[in-house]
């Protein structure tokens, strides 16, 4: 080996601690390089109260970016939201707090807010809000900036029972289209009588001051029976209806004490209310009344039910009755009925 080999071999196993020291210098610098183009990034802030400011930076604390912007540091009523963007960016919109006027309880107060519902605001201004009371806008309506006054009016009820009566109904059955014979009948088959029901009312009371009234239950005691008026035709004389608890079936009452085979007779009167003073219309008729008590309703048909009169009330008397006490002689109200009649052979059923 040469003089001038030695001599550069020798400078450079002194240079090679110098040389390792730089390489190992620049890869930590380019890792740092690499590390800082992940972490710095473009902010955009964007504040409500102020102008949009582009900041690039490595920090992301959001009072910091607020500061690095210029802006007015963060306050308590606002709302600071640090968002990612699609292209790698961050969003930080900073809400200031703004105020917003409540009417409860005959004053007015303001609070301070930057987002959230009306239910927010009241319970952060310590606003009580009873289960009745009702809140204009509604409670989960979002509050903003120069909204109207938000209102809060306490309700009150005050409830209290009362019987009243339930009017009864009138029904009407028409059957005269569908029945035959020469007696159209317009009855009241069942008499209407009101019911009773216990109704609860309520008052509403707005901050004091009485709006309405209300019925919001009602319990019925006592049903009403409704009037029933029935019209039809039919070949029985009498419109009046049987006793209470007696039927009719095949012209035979379905409870008597006696029955008398009589003959019958047809009269008419332009007036007057028969020897006992109870009334000539249809269903009277006049008998013997030492055999047939004024005032005693009784079933009259004949036996083969070619004829019938039905329910009848003895309210007169005749000459007939001194010689012929199983006669009746049965009242019409035209005079061609009662001379229709003729002389007929009935049975009498005496309940």
């Amino acid at each position: 080996m040469t003089k001038r080999q030695e001599h550069f071999r020798r400078r450079l196993a002194g240079a090679v601690p110098r040389i390792t020291a730089v390489a190992i210098a620049a890869a930590s610098m380019g890792f740092v390089c690499i590390a800082l183009s992940f972490l710095v990034r473009r902010v955009t802030v964007r504040d409500s109260g102020g102008p949009e400011a582009l900041v690039i930076t490595a920090r992301h604390q959001p009072q910091a970016l607020i500061a690095m912007a210029g802006l007015e540091p963060e306050r308590p009523e606002d709302t600071v939201t640090l968002r990612p963007q699609d292209d790698g960016s961050l969003l930080l919109l900073v809400q200031r707090g703004f105020s917003v006027k409540i009417a409860v309880d005959k004053t007015e107060v303001e609070a301070l807010v930057s987002s959230g519902t009306v239910a927010d605001l009241l319970a952060g201004a310590d606003i009580f809000v009873g289960e009745d009371d009702e809140v204009t806008p509604a409670l989960s309506s979002p509050v903003y900036e120069g909204m109207d006054t938000v209102r809060v009016a306490r309700v009150f009820y005050r409830e209290w029972k009362q019987r009243e009566a339930i009017p009864f109904e009138v029904q009407f059955l028409d059957e005269s289209e569908t029945t035959a014979g020469p007696y159209l009948r317009d009855i009241v088959e069942q008499t209407g009588e009101d019911g009773l029901a216990e109704v609860t009312y309520r008052k509403k009371y707005v901050d004091g001051v009485y709006t309405e009234m209300q019925a919001v239950s009602t319990r019925i005691l006592t049903e009403m029976q409704p009037e029933i008026h029935h019209k039809y035709y039919t070949n029985v004389v009498s419109p009046l209806p049987p006793p209470e608890g007696i039927t009719v079936e095949n012209n035979v009452p379905s409870s008597y004490t006696a029955v008398y085979s009589m003959k019958s007779t047809g009269y008419y009167s332009p007036g007057g209310r028969g020897a006992s003073g109870l009334g000539l219309y249809y269903g009277t008729f006049a008998c013997d009344p030492n055999v047939i008590p004024y005032g005693t309703k009784v079933y009259i048909a004949s036996e083969d039910g070619s004829f019938v009169y039905g329910w009848a009330i003895a309210t007169d008397t005749g000459a007939f009755a001194l010689s012929n006490p199983m006669q009746v002689d049965l009242f019409y109200e035209t005079y061609a009925e009662s001379a229709a009649h003729g002389v007929r052979q009935v049975n009498v059923y005496i309940p």
